[in-house]
């Protein structure tokens, strides 16, 4: 059942948002306080000059006659927020998308769930299994959305966390998910190769695989290893022929290992892993993708979460031990880390701010907005020829920067919960189009 709480979040959201996306050709923006991304703090008293969807300039008292003028107040200007991990395609939860929606509703529903995330000021999201042609329509301009960057289906084994089908399955048997690309279920080197490659041939810009078992899903024991290192190598070369990369899902810290070893660089989740592992991680490149709402706050009861039973409440509880030690190494260890939030069921979509504010437990309000601004688009723009925003850079607030901003009441910078609040999200901002304005 479709919760009566996420039908009135939406409706909120889709009735702040604009019905048309305004867009002119210039745009200026005075009188706000300036938040690039990556330093300690805003600088204020600025003005942004918005022209087509680039950041054209940004100084003191500029001058624009033709730009459509936004008083900031003195209000805080700050690049778009993206959250690295989400999954459009299942806001009923994974059961319900399995045997209850085909493709065609769970696409109409992961167009409601643009909204919501747009009015949080998500202006980008990662997904992180489901088809990649939806970042390909939004690309295009077919589909009105953030921008989406897409693992296409993700890749795993028989009995593996991308074995969503029902417990009747039989081997051979394709699931739901698996005809609605949103995951492959794969044996053998020649198997992972050519998931791999059609993933790109979809117009994947990354891939993700699973190399342990999952919390939110039935046949896979987290202490379970349901990758080969042939396997997991194979999807690598595939990735590094495209001049990308592979994320893990894991959460075991003999499975992280395995994967680095065969060139995985992207960890999602880990929350199971020894320090020893975070240090190799800082040493040899390897990125945090951190979940810290849904491991530390969510899982302390997990039985609220719609779909999950028994199993999937255990392990739950499981990763919730292990999220306060991991981001605390991440914090003393600084390894390179981006928010990515998981939520993806109805009750959850609304909340995805929630990651970012949650990381102030380990990190300072600057270096949780990092994670979901610069630090994120850094690895986005690693995603190679693929990548269908090369011009520009993501997730900062300079010169040249896509035109990718929001508009926010307050200082997230002293402190992220303000963006719980999605009033005070004022402004939004995507590629030069106004989608959202509170200020009139």
């Amino acid at each position: 059942m479709i919760s009566k709480f996420f039908l009135r979040s939406a409706a909120a959201s889709v009735a702040l948002l604009l019905s048309t996306p305004l867009f002119a050709a210039q745009t200026l923006f005075t009188n706000v306080n300036v938040w690039d991304g990556v330093a300690d703090e805003a600088t204020p008293g600025l003005d942004v000059l918005i022209s087509g969807n680039k950041v054209a300039e940004v100084g003191e008292n500029l001058i624009a006659p033709d730009a459509v003028v936004i008083n900031g107040g003195g209000k805080t200007l700050m690049p778009g927020l993206i959250d690295m991990h989400t999954h459009i395609m299942f806001p009923q939860g994974l059961p319900a998308h399995e045997t209850t929606w085909g493709a065609a509703a769970s696409g109409a529903m992961a167009r409601e769930g643009f909204d919501v995330y747009m009015n949080q000021g998500f202006t980008t999201l990662r997904d992180m299994c489901g088809p990649a042609n939806l970042g390909k329509a939004i690309a295009q301009g077919v589909l009105d959305g953030p921008r989406f960057y897409s693992s296409g289906a993700c890749i795993g084994t028989t009995g593996g966390h991308t074995d969503w089908g029902v417990g009747t399955d039989r081997l051979g048997d394709k699931s739901n998910h698996a005809h609605a690309g949103n995951s492959y279920v794969v044996n053998g080197e020649d198997e992972w190769r050519a998931a791999a490659r059609q993933n790109f041939r979809d117009g994947a810009t990354f891939l993700k695989i699973m190399v342990g078992g999952g919390v939110a899903s039935d046949f896979d024991p987290l202490e379970s290893i349901t990758a080969n290192p042939a396997e997991i190598r194979a999807a690598v070369e595939v990735a590094e022929q495209f001049d990308s990369f592979v994320c893990m899902h894991v959460y075991q810290d003999e499975h992280i290992n395995l994967a680095i070893d065969n060139g995985v660089t992207c960890v999602e989740h880990g929350f199971l892993m020894k320090e020893k592992t975070m240090k190799r991680m800082v040493k040899e490149g390897v990125a945090l993708s951190a979940q810290s709402w849904m491991s530390y706050d969510v899982f302390k009861d997990p039985a609220g979460i719609p779909g999950f039973g028994p199993e999937q409440i255990a392990k739950g509880k499981l990763v919730n031990k292990g999220a306060d030690d991991m981001f605390s190494w991440a914090k003393e260890h600084g390894v390179d880390m981006f928010q990515g939030g998981d939520v993806y069921t109805y009750d959850l979509i609304p909340f995805a701010t929630k990651n970012i504010s949650v990381l102030e437990r380990w990190f300072t309000p600057v270096e949780a907005l990092r994670s979901a601004t610069s630090t994120a688009g850094k690895w986005l723009m690693k995603t190679g020829p693929k990548n269908p925003y090369k011009e520009a850079q993501l997730g900062t607030l300079k010169e040249g920067s896509y035109a990718d901003v929001i508009l926010v009441n307050g200082n997230p910078l002293k402190g992220t919960e303000i963006l719980n609040n999605n009033d005070n999200v004022e402004v939004v901002m995507k590629d030069g189009k106004i989608y959202k304005n509170l200020l009139d």
